[in-house]
């Protein structure tokens, strides 16, 4: 069978994870990117953003024909910068993803206009050998978009992140028309979101949602404070409304907010009223019972807006008595705790807090498991690979399918591939895969950087520095510092640590001159005990400090070895020890 006769789906992002979303399509040698999306890391190393591993896109560039996206969420656009590097490329989406997009770009300096292709739902667009059709679905962002793809191998319909909402705030609602033609006509494979299938029933729609808004901020005696997704675009068009019809401004406190409202606007999805924003400056002065704050960091950010005010100290805004604070988001799986705790605080400063938990503040923007099946229904694909999830959720969707009498299901992760030829599909090979994780800042962070930022967080470090003569011998005390270790921090504990160290430096010295015993150790049994050498070596090691001796080289390693038995024995506790030593300037 020619490649002509097959289609490959090649999963890189978001299949057996939440997020990182980025498929790629391969006929007759050319290869349709869908989507290019990062995620949010679930622990905090100086880690920005993670996104999936693209060096096997890159590594077959001259077969990409280009990237078409469903809509503009981070987790689908994101990592678009990092696979367009200096390597021009067709984009084609939606305008609101491709305005976000060229916004992302042009901070950092460059000018991707004239290669994004804006579409509109109903146009079949070519692209290599693929025509590509963006069909409307319902989502949290504004249009966002299925996408019809056929070759000669076959349809395929991609759902891209959907929900069947008959009343959104934007007025467009999932195409079932258009989806229950493509249904007649023939599907031969369906790639769905997989995200809720867990949620029984149907997801509650948005206009439900800002009937529940409005009546809290209708109610409210003084200020009201919304948490909310920045990029939630459906409900900032309920919360403009809101504040009009209740006499209230709008303040907009966290940038990717500010720049969400002004794309929104830009293209005509928010047609508010010239004076109704407030500058976040003006709050602290302005009537109480005349205000609706807007704020980011639904997810308890260190550094967000509703982070700020919960430990009061944002520069513009305080959270006080009788204020009214409104969690309309979900709180993503691995941030419980540190959301609850950020409820609590408001708690503690008099706020009344409203959430999920207490009322209809909020409504996912992907399907429901009933909504799952409608799409099944509607399109009656041949075949079936669930997307967007980790293996728990794929697996279930995989399930549903087989229930509504899909002949042929398969549950696939990164980097295993399936090859559609003849309506049916089979395993194909598979594609190295991983994540890549940026630090703040931008830059790739590597595995073993990310690896010494995680023992520094576990263990904490200390740093000793040595200064001494043209012989070895000290020339001052050490200088000692300590981050991160109980007790040890303490003036008095460091004294005591620089007093050991100069009263056991002559030893030290003459330990490493001394030749290595057959085990490799230090003939000094009391620095070389295996009490001391308890992985300390390994995770100093994987520090990758430069050492300035001016004796031998194993000097610095001795100094470590027993700096790490002193506090082990005396603390409890197994630091990593950064020696530094130095040779004091000569007279003359």
């Amino acid at each position: 069978m020619s490649s002509a006769d097959t289609l490959r789906v090649i999963p890189l992002g978001g299949l057996g994870e939440v997020g990182m979303n980025c498929m790629a399509l391969e006929h007759d040698g050319q290869l349709l990117v869908i989507d290019c999306g990062t995620s949010f890391p679930g622990e905090d190393h100086g880690v920005d953003v993670l996104h999936a591993d693209l060096s096997w896109l890159t590594d077959n560039w001259s077969r990409v024909c280009g990237v078409f996206l469903t809509h503009g969420h981070e987790d689908h656009i994101g990592a678009l910068p990092f696979l367009l590097k200096g390597r021009p490329l067709q984009v084609f989406g939606p305008r609101h993803a491709l305005r976000l997009v060229q916004r992302r770009f042009s901070e950092q300096g460059t000018d991707i206009s004239t290669y994004l292709r804006p579409v509109k739902c109903g146009e079949r667009i070519a692209v290599g050998p693929f025509e590509v059709e963006p069909i409307r679905v319902s989502h949290s962002i504004v249009e966002a978009t299925a996408l019809a793809i056929s070759c000669a191998a076959g349809r395929v319909v991609h759902s891209g992140d959907f929900k069947f909402d008959e009343r959104p705030s934007d007025g467009e609602p999932t195409d079932e028309q258009r989806l229950l033609e493509l249904g007649v006509a023939g599907v031969d494979l369906l790639l769905s979101d997989s995200t809720n299938v867990d949620s029984v029933g149907t997801s509650a729609s948005e206009a439900d949602v800002a009937d529940a808004l409005d009546s809290i901020v209708k109610d409210a005696p003084r200020r009201v404070f919304v948490a909310l997704f920045a990029s939630n675009v459906q409900r900032l068009i309920s919360l403009g409304r809101i504040a009009q019809r209740r006499g209230r401004r709008l303040c907009l406190l966290g940038r990717s907010l500010a720049l969400h409202v002004e794309v929104a606007t830009e293209l005509g999805y928010l047609d508010w009223p010239h004076d109704l924003i407030l500058p976040p400056e003006r709050a602290k002065t302005y009537p109480k019972d005349q205000l609706l704050v807007l704020a980011t960091g639904t997810q308890a950010e260190p550094g967000a807006a509703m982070s700020r005010l919960a430990r009061g100290d944002h520069r513009f805004v305080d959270v006080e008595a009788d204020d009214t604070v409104v969690f309309s988001s979900r709180i993503i799986p691995g941030c419980d705790r540190q959301v609850v705790d950020m409820m609590c605080a408001l708690m503690r400063r008099g706020a009344r807090v409203e959430s999920r938990w207490t009322s209809l503040v909020h409504a996912s923007g992907h399907a429901h498991r009933g909504e799952q099946r409608r799409l099944i229904e509607l399109l009656t694909p041949r075949c079936f690979v669930p997307v967007h999830g980790t293996l728990h959720h794929l697996s279930r969707h995989a399930a549903l399918a087989r229930q509504c009498g899909v002949p042929e299901v398969l549950a696939v992760e990164n980097g295993q591939t399936v090859v559609l030829e003849n309506g049916t599909l089979r395993r194909g090979q598979d594609v190295p895969v991983g994540r890549i994780h940026v630090a703040i800042g931008g830059h790739e962070m590597p595995p073993e950087a990310l690896d010494r930022r995680r023992d520094l967080a576990r263990c904490g470090v200390l740093s000793v520095a040595v200064v001494c003569d043209h012989k070895g011998r000290l020339a001052c005390p050490p200088t000692i510092q300590a981050l991160g270790l109980p007790r040890l921090e303490r003036r008095e504990a460091l004294a005591q640590l620089a007093d050991y160290l100069t009263q056991n430096w002559g030893s030290l010295r003459s330990s490493s001159s001394a030749p290595p015993t057959r085990n490799g150790s230090s003939p000094d049994g009391d620095l070389s005990s295996p009490r001391s050498g308890r992985g300390y070596r390994d995770r100093t090691s994987a520090l990758g400090l430069r050492f300035v001796s001016v004796q031998t080289e194993a000097l610095p390693v001795l100094v470590e070895r027993s700096v790490q038995r002193w506090v082990d024995a005396g603390f409890g506790l197994r630091p990593l020890v950064a020696v530094h030593i130095h040779q004091a300037p000569t007279d003359g």
